[in-house]
């Protein structure tokens, strides 16, 4: 079962991008005539079944052996299951006497909601008998009080042995100031104990605050052997199909690295499988002139939401996965349990809820036939006629509206009502909890979403789209030319990237530039081996600087670019921008109080991406033509026969008049009173609110 949909382009190279979701695994394909688009479904047991089987169709479809395929990139949420279902073996930590706890301790703070008598705290990765001591101690500046004790080294590696521990993580104290100590700990360990793999924080993440960094390390260690074996997997897998492209993997922070760099590096791909739609969303905003975008990438299992200002990624240097904290650059993002997987069900006797659980791909919705009798947000949309049960995934993938009606019909007799009530309930409560997220991403940081356009995509993002534009006041909304293979396209609009970060703490006075040029250097170098790893020779390499500062009795920081003027003129600029930086995210700013630095950080970037998308000129707008008609359900009372469009059919310039449905091959847009839409040259749809 396979849906697709080609335009016609010109690329010199034959690239293929897959997104694995929970669901459906989408792939795309570009060379220098057109870009293809499918959708396969996702194998849970082993996804790269699924991965190989899309990409021999989609090359087979191309008429293109896949031994041409020049390059091959690469998403998914593989990693950020394993730290959130965490099914494998236990590992190992080593860290200086006294600090065994600290990932128990944690921050003691009781989040999101201090209010919560229900709270608990995550369970450490590493349980306590695997969280081994030994005596040494480094202070902040990279002195040495206390010497490592070899001796305690070896006693601890004899425990994990007898314990059938093979995986260590080790993080002493301040070794991000001085790594002596764990890196003598590796050599004894490779010296003898050869079996037993080592990760150290001053590898994985050279930057203070205790907690953070042991974490980081520890969830580095957690995935790398799967990661490891996944990506090798992978590997064998295409190059036994005949594939001998170059490899990459989309990383935290919105990038790419190979396969053999990112396997090094697991803790950069832990989000992997989210950023594509980021990436993708800001190429295509930038492509249609709109620089302010909320992306909504609504797939099977989840919805993530981004904020994307004046065409920037938006970039945090701390992230969460799976409860646990991770010092890494990411795109920062909030992803809630919504999909069209998402279960309704019952929470005491009356009270309806929807997600997070979710019925994956097996079984799906109950409306797939695969045995699924829960009620899901797809089941609601079918039942609602928002969805055409004969072209879902252009056709592919037959639905059984019975199986709906029955999944439907038996919680709406635990809630006492009709069916249409809830089918509309799990649409709205959906889309509540969609809204709600959108203001975690931009009223509470202070920005108003009515200033910015909605990006919706993913197989059902187009579905709440605009009810969700509704209700934060949103007027504008973008649906890209595939919408449910943005995540996939979007791979293909990245950049090799690479972030290296020091800590170095002090006031941020003239005379540091003496102290943080060294740093600079060493760091541009770890940047340029990066780059040469991936094939990206220096020269071609484009390199950025930036500080992490804070005013003085602050605890967390902003990061400001920093340029070689900067360090001339003892940092007069940088500290201005710092302060209107801070104005602008906290709403005031303080002169008068000194300036700390936090972080030197340099990023490295091998420009890769390409455009992938077509562009042809609008004919003089004229209303598009229905395809056909269907029984929609817009509210309780109000079914109407709405005109369906399909997207293969429309041309540039012509303009669709609400409500309506418009269908794409792998998604489906649901348009309610009050809105118009035109298609553009890009093939993008843009909705406006009347």
């Amino acid at each position: 079962m396979a849906t697709q949909h080609s335009f016609s382009l010109s690329r010199p190279t034959v690239s293929v991008a897959v997104d694995t979701g929970g669901t459906h695994t989408d792939v795309v394909l570009t060379d220098d005539t057109r870009i293809l688009t499918m959708k396969v479904p996702t194998t849970p047991k082993d996804i790269s079944l699924g991965i190989v089987d899309g990409v021999k169709q989609i090359t087979q479809l191309a008429n293109i052996p896949i031994s041409q395929v020049d390059r091959f990139f690469y998403a998914s949420t593989f990693a950020t299951n394993l730290i959130v279902e965490g099914t494998e073996a236990h590992i190992g930590l080593i860290t200086t006497r006294g600090f065994r706890d600290v990932l128990q301790i944690a921050r003691a703070s009781r989040k999101p909601d201090v209010y919560d008598i229900h709270w608990r705290p995550n369970t450490p990765l590493v349980p306590r008998h695997l969280r081994l001591e030994v005596t040494e101690r480094i202070t902040h500046t990279g002195e040495i009080l206390t010497r490592l004790d070899e001796d305690g080294v070896h006693t601890a590696f004899r425990q994990f042995i007898e314990q059938g521990i093979s995986t260590v993580a080790v993080c002493l104290l301040h070794a991000y100031a001085n790594p002596i100590h764990e890196r003598r700990i590796r050599e004894i360990a490779q010296a003898h104990y050869p079996d037993i793999d080592i990760s150290l924080s001053s590898d994985v993440a050279r930057e203070f605050r205790e907690y953070e960094r042991t974490s980081t390390t520890c969830v580095s260690a957690f995935i790398k052997k799967p990661i490891e074996a996944h990506l090798a997997r992978l590997t064998k897998a295409l190059e036994d199909e005949g594939a001998r492209s170059i490899r990459y993997i989309m990383r935290a922070n919105g990038g790419v690295s190979t396969f053999e760099r990112s396997a090094a590096q697991p803790a950069a791909v832990t989000h992997s499988g989210v950023m594509g739609g980021i990436v993708g969303a800001a190429a295509l905003g930038r492509r249609c002139g709109i620089r302010n975008l909320v992306t909504l990438d609504m797939g099977g299992t989840s919805t993530d939401i981004s904020l994307i200002t004046n065409g920037v990624l938006p970039l945090t240097n701390r992230s969460n996965v799976g409860g646990n904290p991770v010092l890494i650059p990411t795109l920062d993002m909030v992803t809630i349990g919504a999909g069209g997987g998402s279960l309704g069900w019952v929470e005491g006797d009356k009270a309806m809820r929807v997600g997070p659980r979710s019925a994956g791909s097996v079984p799906g919705p109950a409306c797939y036939g695969q045995g699924g009798t829960q009620p899901t947000v797809t089941d609601a949309n079918l039942a609602c006629g928002r969805l055409n049960d004969d072209y879902f995934l252009a056709g592919k993938r037959k639905l059984y509206p019975e199986l709906s009606n029955q999944a439907l019909d038996a919680l709406a007799g635990q809630l006492g009502l009709s069916r249409a009530q809830t089918a509309l309930g799990i649409l709205s409560i959906t889309e509540a909890n969609m809204a709600d997220a959108v203001r975690l991403v931009s009223v509470e940081k202070g920005v108003d979403p009515r200033d910015y356009t909605l990006v919706a995509f993913g197989g059902a993002g187009g579905l709440h789209a605009a009810r969700l534009a509704e209700a934060l006041n949103i007027s504008s909304i973008l649906i890209p030319p595939a919408p449910g293979n943005l995540s996939a396209t979007g791979l293909l609009c990245a950049d090799i990237r690479h972030d290296f970060a020091r800590s170095h703490v002090c006031a941020l006075a003239p005379d540091v530039a003496v102290e943080i040029r060294p740093l600079l250097e060493e760091l541009r170098g770890q940047a340029v081996e990066a780059l040469t790893n991936d094939g990206v020779e220096e020269k071609d390499g484009i390199f950025s600087y930036s500080l992490d500062l804070r005013y003085q009795g602050q605890n967390y920081e902003l990061s400001v670019s920093l340029t070689e003027q900067d360090l001339a003129d003892g940092f007069a600029g940088t500290q201005a921008r710092f302060h209107a930086l801070h104005e602008r995210v906290y709403g005031y700013h303080l002169n008068k109080r000194p300036v700390q630095l936090v972080n030197v950080r340099v990023t490295a970037l091998g420009c890769i991406s390409t455009d992938p998308w077509l562009a042809q000129p609008e004919i003089n707008p004229t209303p598009a033509v229905p395809a056909g008609t269907r029984e929609v359900v817009l509210g309780l009372n109000d079914v109407r026969a709405l005109p369906v469009y399909r997207f293969s059919e429309m041309l540039p310039g012509q303009t669709v008049d609400a409500p309506a449905v418009i269908e794409y091959p792998g998604s489906t847009v649901f348009m309610p009173p009050n809105w118009t839409a035109r298609l553009d040259s890009n093939f993008c749809l843009h909705m406006r609110a009347l």
